[in-house]
Parts: C-alpha cells; structure tokens; sequence
C-alpha cells in the first residue's frame, strides 16, 4: 500500500485461500450480511460551559464491516455555533469543485481552492483502503446556504490524491437542520462515494474538526448530553451512533439579566393598552431556560378581543391566518449577523386558554426558525404565561410588544395610574441559578402638576 510501503506485498494466490474475516472471525456469505457496527466519537475539545471550543467528530470502521454509505448527527442542545461574520461558499464555486472531478484534477483543487478561505469552518480527514494501514486523505469544510430545505449546509470538498495517483476531487454536501423548538442542529449528508474511476473507496473513517475560532459554542448547562445520529451502510442498513457528551463550570457562570415591563395608552379602567416588555443579558452569562411572568391584578385578558385562534396543523404548516397574530418580537443574539423577529401567535392548546407562541424569524435568505411556547393560564386572579423550555441560546436583547386598542387583548380593571402595580417574575438559569424579581408596570401617566412658586406678600 502507498500509506505504508513497508508492508510486504502479497506474492502468493494461497494467501487468499481463507475464510476468516480480519480478527479470525468467519467470512460472510454476502457483503450485506458482514457486521455493520460503526464507532463514533464526538465532542468540544475544551468542553467549559459558555466557552467556544473546537468540535471533533470521528466515524469509523472495522476491516470486513459494511462500507460508510451516509451519516446524520444531531448535536445536544445548547452546542451551537457562531455564525455571524461567516460568509457562504458561493453555489458557483461548489459547482465549480464539483466540475473539478475527473482524474488529475485534484491537484487542481488543492492548489486553487474553489470555495472562499472565509468561508472554511475546518478540516477533514478520510481514511480508505483494507488492510490495517488505510489511507488518509486530507479536505477542508465549508459553511452553505440552504439546502434540500434546511436553512444552512455545509460542504466536504477532499482532492482524492493518493501518491502519483490523482482520482479528481470529491464533495460532499450535508443539509443543516435547525429544531425550533430546541435550536439543535441535525446535519444530514447526501450518499458518500464508494467507487471513483473504477477503484473501490473502502471507506475506514471520516474524521471532522470544526476548528474556526471562536465558532463552535459550548451549553450553559450541565446535565449530561448525548451527541447522537445514525449512518446508512452502503448496502442500505441503518445503525445508530451516540457519543456521551458534557460540559462543566456552569455554576461559576454569572446570571442576573434585566427586565422591564411596560404599558402604552389608555390609562383608564376598561381601556386596552399596548403591552411591550424588554429583556436583556450580558455576554457570558448562563442562558435561560424557564421564564414565568404574572401580571398585577390591574390586567385581565378581554376574551372579547379574542380574534383567531392558529391550529396546531395550521402553525406547522406555516399558515396560520392572520387574525391569530396579536404582536410582535426582535431579538438579537451574537450568533448570527441579523436580528431575529417575527409574530406573537395565539395557538390552540390543550388547556383552558390558547397558547402564546413567540416565533423569531430570519431574513429570506438565512430562513432560520425559532419557536418558543407559552403556556398561558391564571393565578391568584392574574395572569400568568410560563414558557417551560427556552432554548439554551445566548440573547443579548428581547423585546416583545402586544398589541393595543381594538386588536388588544390586556384591559385595565383599574385606572393604573392610581397606584403602584408589579408583576411577579421567576427566572431560571440553564446552570441552575435562579433571578427572582417584582418589576413596577409603568405606564403613561400624566404628570404631576407642580406647585406654583411665588405670589404674594409675605410678613
């Protein structure tokens, strides 16, 4: 083999005569009955909770196992990485290394890289070949654009160079899917190549390391995790993989974010004023995970102005209709370039009243989703909105404003300007910290006229 010239060649047919599969075991009857059992390896190389670390993955196999045909993985929730200032490799230039795959073509590749160097998120390696001394073949990934439906990609592109042999250059692209509910990212890759000009791959292993810096993003939270996925041998059988996965020093991470609540309009008892809170945190602290808010007892909900109610099929199929829309959120998050922001919906829900879903949005062109669910119920005559699972994201600023007036749903039962009103908030940190607060509901009262200074004789 060229990976290691050292290895005496086979000079006698006798050799072959065996029936024993590497490590002594039994040779299959067919390739497609061989074992399929992969090893997989994930995790941060300096797994500190809040802090950015570069992420390694490995996937590989035995000699005699089934070929790598496609792998998936998901990530645990609250690894995630940084997007902002990251740039795309341009469909051109996939196209391009994609055009760059016949033989002696690679070197091509390697000396004039088709995808941008700002754009690069790490380094691949490929291990193919049988025998105890594969080869390994070095490539770079890519960040992309959206693909078969995901909202971002990423692209493998490996010059196959094997000694004086040049097979071209091989790519890869893998769909990145975003959960809304948890912002997990689950990376999905078209089929691996098996055969290139005529030559079998054998593929061994495949060996990821996202080392951009100041890219990959640990969790702020400690509880054990799981990187998990599956592959899909060539032969169409799927296996699991699952590699434990955890982070420490959350408890040594700040939590104390700020929180201010506040109506607009109508001061009055029975009037329907515009509702806008506003949450901020610092960088570095630990996210949230619970947020319960308990309005006064100077607001109700006006069923009233109960207008559409979005179904659980309509929101999953992006349609809700329009009247179920009762406000709207911003928010900003250091991951990504561009605030995201989207409508407040009113959805059906198992209990008494509908849900309040907070749906972030990007722009068109980086259609990333995040969905948060409110439970909204009452307590000790008020209101109150739970939302159970945030996901463990860092939130610079949040700012969600209700709608008022004939579209409103708070009214007063009190005029709100007489008297000091607090709503009751419990926030939970993803570390376990707790930051527990009465803040003042402001509102536009008017002011208060002062005393006239001056005005007559004084003895």
């Amino acid at each position: 083999p060229w990976a290691a010239p050292e290895v005496p060649a086979v000079t006698s047919s006798d050799s072959f005569q065996t029936t024993a599969a590497p490590g002594g075991a039994p040779c299959p009857t067919t390739a497609s009955a061989a074992p399929n059992k992969p090893s997989f390896l994930a995790g941060t190389l300096a797994p500190k909770a809040g802090a950015y670390s570069p992420l390694v993955m490995k996937l590989s196999r035995e000699d005699g196992t089934q070929p790598i045909g496609g792998f998936e993985a998901t990530l645990p929730e609250g690894l995630l990485a940084k997007l902002a200032g990251v740039p795309y490799c341009p469909e051109a230039a996939i196209a391009q290394a994609r055009s760059r795959s016949k033989p002696n073509e690679g070197a091509l590749e390697q000396a004039h890289p088709s995808c941008p160097a700002a754009s690069e998120l790490g380094s691949l390696d490929v291990a193919a070949g049988a025998g105890p001394t594969p080869l390994h073949t070095p490539g770079h990934i890519y960040l992309a654009g959206p693909y078969k439906g995901a909202p971002l990609s990423a692209v493998t592109i490996t010059p196959a160079i094997a000694g004086p042999f040049d097979l071209g250059t091989v790519v890869v692209r893998a769909a990145i899917y975003i959960d809304p509910n948890t912002s997990q990212g689950r990376t999905v890759s078209d089929p691996l190549p098996q055969i290139l000009e005529g030559i079998p791959l054998d593929l061994r292993s495949v060996s990821l390391e996202l080392n951009r810096p100041r890219f990959t993003l640990n969790p702020t939270s400690c509880d054990r995790k799981t990187v998990s996925g599956a592959t899909t041998s060539a032969f169409g059988q799927i296996a699991p993989l699952s590699s434990p996965f955890q982070v420490g020093g959350c408890k040594s991470l700040p939590y104390k974010p700020k929180f201010s609540a506040r109506l607009f309009g109508p001061i009055h008892r029975g009037g329907h004023p515009r509702f806008r809170t506003v949450f901020t945190a610092k960088p570095g602290e630990a996210n949230t995970k619970r947020i319960v808010l308990a309005l006064p007892s100077s607001e109700f909900i006006d069923q009233a102005h109960f207008r559409t109610i979005c179904t659980r099929v309509q929101f999953a199929a992006d349609q809700c209709p329009a009247g179920s829309i009762y406000g709207h959120v911003k928010a900003t998050t250091p991951l990504v370039d561009y605030p995201l922001e989207g409508p407040v919906y009113l959805r059906s829900s198992n209990h008494k009243l509908p849900d309040a879903v907070i749906a972030l949005r990007g722009p068109a062109s980086q259609p990333i989703e995040v969905d948060v669910v409110g439970r909204v119920d009452s307590v000790n005559g008020g209101l109150r909105t739970t939302f159970a699972a945030v996901p463990d994201a860092p939130l610079t600023k949040a700012v969600v404003t209700l709608q008022g007036g004939k579209k409103g749903l708070f009214q007063n039962s009190t005029n709100i300007c007489k008297g000091a009103f607090r709503a009751t908030l419990k926030l939970d940190g993803q570390n376990g910290k707790v930051h527990d607060t009465r803040p003042l509901m402001k509102a536009q009262c008017p002011k208060k006229k002062s005393a006239k200074k001056g005005g007559g004789r004084h003895h």
